[in-house]
């Protein structure tokens, strides 16, 4: 594997060697403005003076700013947006070496009716950066009336499992951020989370393979960081999106975004409502494994009803031009309902069945999260030095309350006997705190300092009661009932250098955390201390070449502890036969990871990544010989090692058609002496191939259609199978530019299919996992008030990463 890793980089190095760094490239900075303030989000194109052929382009980041980098030469700018008259700068010369800062462009406000403004200008659906990847959600019609999880299906180099866990370029792990911040839930809170967020409610979606020490060191498998649309006018505005879809059920969803804005202060608000039906089937064959085995054929169906209610209040205050305070309240409410019919064939072979168990069930659960944060940010002076600090408080309550009955019948079909009756309710409760505060110092015109520190609190309090059906009386069974409380805390400090030498940057940081974490099992008398201090350095270098050409590498390590829910002993039955159980043993993980890449045009990429996890946590099914039993479970593997080149080019085909292409290829070795009594060595190179593409039908009209193909894949000791999906969607702009209507068609063919088989020796089983994936939705989105683009400060808090750890699947 070193020498495979070894020899892709030499390839990278002879591909684009460094004599083609001889040509000088300068840096060119800017700021655009409406007369009153900085004007974010408008866009920014440099032309050539000579010919006025196009060079680049660019987008003004929140403060108003942009930059470019190009070749000595004469050029000009034209900077456009929504509501404001185009303007086109005088021209100039660029020499440098030092990076030019020219005039500040001022926009004037268009004062011809709203309907009269042609807009000729789109977002593309994907954007390319140094370091990171940017889908744009309201670029592709077929995600109208989706959730975030289903989002997330169509980004490049994403994928979600049958189990709804969450991968990025082969990797396991990954940290979902809102708007930049933890959200502090498990992997299982951030899926419902997920769910209940609606496509219509996202703005980007940001992949970050090899995040740097600003970033929690909690993301060994990269970071996936989801931004939320926030209002950019002044005076009164709003959004409106009523959907309805069909999956075989009727599925309504709808959202209203209300935005009201002065000169000293601006409120906003958002709610969501979410509703969804659906039909699940999980086939398992499976032989157990000894002396005298027996064969297993497991067939379940699952009909879900899931419900969700999202909101959003919050205020700034803008105290001076420079100080800005701000607070923030948000809430999720989801309610969970699941009936569920398992009926297994039991007998020495799969062609001799002996009995059959029949277990109907029925689970309920509902989640309430709420979220505060206080946040202010300073800008102490015009060289760009500011501070920022956020004070977080988050509770998450739920429930989860089932109800099984087992009962064995002859092969016939008439009733045998009773096996087990039981029930359980789980409460959980979760507080965190969080508070950190980030400062930018720029030194001079080559360094620039980011410095930060955080300190994190979280408490659960999880109880799980379990009952037997005893001749018609329910009793306490304190053999498998338990309390869990579980105590962390972790605190962080981080600083990292900037360096800007004209044509090469480079940046080098220093993360430090301490973690002290304590896990009580009440019932059991079982305690787990931990306290650990790490360091996690991270390294970046880019290297411009030109206008067109720019190279990267960067170097990081990163650490993953495991979710709250995780380490909770609990067990979650299916049947007696078939259950999901904690590990209050779980240690972290811990990853060095590598990137090397290569961007041309600002288009076509080409990225070399390599990682190396130790201690891996990883879900597993294993089978359990003197009980017969298949149970699921999170181990520590012993380690696991990721090669990955991922290629990304857009692909014109006429002026209608244009198209988004991403082929990541990688190899994955995973090892562990001694799982469940046999070692486990497994290897597989796999490939995903991502395609989409967006039609220009008219000026109103637009389309698109996304392919995805992966081949099979390994994760822990299990394979899944190839796998492949379409999408497809059309979009009607109203022509006053006031809303649209779009459609939707997912899973075209009715291809999501898992199909899952054992890698570990001796442990036989295959599984295979469908739904009604097929579904279309019709989304109406109406805006209303005044859209006029100003200056909007953009809101993050700080729980990110505790909220992504509330617990486990």
């Amino acid at each position: 594997m070193k020498s495979i890793l070894l020899t892709s980089f030499l390839l990278l190095s002879y591909l684009f060697p460094t004599t083609l760094l001889a040509q000088q490239t300068v840096k060119i900075n800017g700021t655009v403005m409406d007369g009153k303030q900085t004007l974010p989000a408008a866009t920014v194109l440099l032309y050539t003076a000579k010919d006025s052929s196009l060079v680049t382009t660019a987008m003004t980041d929140q403060d108003g700013k942009f930059n470019f980098t190009a070749a000595p030469s004469k050029y000009y700018i034209v900077s456009s947006s929504i509501g404001y008259n185009k303007v086109k700068s005088a021209p100039f010369q660029l020499s440098g070496p030092a990076a030019l800062q020219i005039p500040a462009i001022t926009l004037k406000e268009n004062t011809k009716n709203l309907s009269e403004v042609s807009i000729v200008a789109a977002k593309p659906v994907l954007e390319r950066r140094a370091d990171k990847l940017i889908f744009n959600v309201d670029a592709t019609p077929s995600a109208a009336g989706l959730t975030a999880l289903e989002v997330l299906k169509k980004a490049p180099g994403i994928s979600v499992d049958h189990n709804e866990n969450i991968s990025l370029s082969g990797k396991s792990n990954v940290l979902v951020t809102i708007d930049g911040k933890q959200t502090y839930l498990s992997s299982t809170e951030v899926v419902n989370l997920l769910k209940s967020m609606q496509s219509n409610q996202i703005e980007t979606i940001e992949i970050i393979n090899n995040p740097g020490s600003k970033y929690d060191a909690n993301s060994t498998g990269g970071i996936i960081n989801i931004k939320t649309k926030k209002s950019q006018t002044e005076g009164f505005n709003g959004n409106l999106a009523l959907g309805a879809g069909f999956n075989k059920y009727l599925l309504p969803n709808g959202s209203l975004n209300l935005n009201y804005r002065k000169k000293y202060f601006n409120v906003f608000g958002s709610y969501g409502y979410y509703k969804n039906k659906s039909l699940q089937r999980l086939n398992i064959d499976r032989i157990t494994p000894g002396t005298d085995p027996l064969s297993f054929t497991q067939r379940n169906k699952d009909t879900s009803a899931y419900s969700s209610q999202n909101f959003k209040i919050g205020t700034d205050f803008f105290l001076s031009p420079k100080h800005t305070i701000g607070f923030l309240v948000k809430g999720n409410i989801s309610d969970y309902n699941q009936q569920s019919l398992s009926i297994v064939n039991i007998g020495k072979s799969f062609a001799a069945t002996d009995s059959i168990l029949k277990t109907p069930s029925y689970n309920s659960s509902n989640r309430k999260n709420f979220s505060y944060n206080i946040n202010y940010k300073g800008v102490l002076d015009t060289a760009g030095q500011e501070i920022t600090v956020d004070a977080d408080y988050s509770t998450f309550d739920g429930t989860n309350d089932a109800n099984y009955t087992n009962r064995f019948y002859q092969p016939n079909g008439s009733f045998f006997k009773d096996g087990q009756i039981y029930r359980n309710f789980a409460p959980s409760n979760i507080d965190i705190k969080a508070i950190k505060a980030d400062y930018t110092l720029p030194i001079n015109k080559i360094f620039k300092l980011e410095a930060g520190a955080k300190m994190a609190s979280v408490k659960s309090d999880n109880n799980y009661v379990y009952e037997n059906d005893i001749q018609g009386n329910w009793i306490f069974d304190n053999t498998k009932s338990n309390r869990f409380l579980y105590d962390e805390k972790v605190s962080a400090a981080y600083a990292t250098l900037y360096v800007n030498l004209g044509k090469t940057s480079l940046s080098g940081g220093l993360r430090a955390e301490n973690t002290n974490s304590t896990g009580n099992s009440i019932t059991t008398n079982l305690v787990t201390k931990r306290k650990y201090t790490d360091l996690f350095p991270s390294l970046s270098l880019s290297r411009n070449i030109d206008a067109d050409n720019t190279l990267n590498f960067s170097y990081s390590r990163k650490i993953n502890r495991p979710n709250y829910q995780n380490l909770n002993p609990f067990v979650f039955f299916l049947d007696q036969y078939t259950y999901n159980q904690g590990n209050p043993n779980l240690k972290p993980e811990y990853s060095n990871n590598l990137e090397a890449s290569y961007l041309f045009k600002q288009k076509y990429s080409l990225a070399l990544n390599y990682s190396r996890t130790s201690d891996v946590i990883t879900q597993v099914l294993l089978q359990n010989e003197v009980k017969k039993s298949m149970y699921q479970t999170i181990l520590n593997l012993a380690s696991e090692e990721v090669v990955s080149l991922t290629f990304a080019f857009p692909v014109k085909i006429n002026k209608w058609w244009n198209m988004n292409n991403n082929v990541l290829g990688y190899f994955k070795q995973i090892k562990a002496p001694d799982l469940n009594g046999a070692d486990l060595n497994s290897k597989q190179f796999s490939g995903n191939f991502y395609a989409q593409n967006n039609f220009t039908l008219t000026k109103l009209i637009s389309a698109d259609a996304a392919l995805r193909f992966s081949t099979p894949q390994i994760e822990g000791a299990f394979k899944v199978k190839s796998m492949y999906n379409a999408d497809a969607g059309i979009r009607y702009s109203f022509p006053n530019k006031t809303g649209n209507l779009k459609l939707g068609v997912s899973d075209i063919f009715h291809s999501q299919k898992a199909r899952i088989f054992s890698t570990l020796p001796g442990n036989i089983y295959n599984l295979e996992q469908y739904g009604n994936t097929t579904s279309v939705r019709l989304t109406f989105t109406y805006r209303f008030g005044k859209m006029t683009v100003k200056s909007a400060r953009s809101r993050s808090t700080g729980l990110d990463e505790e909220q992504k750890r509330l617990g486990g699947k």
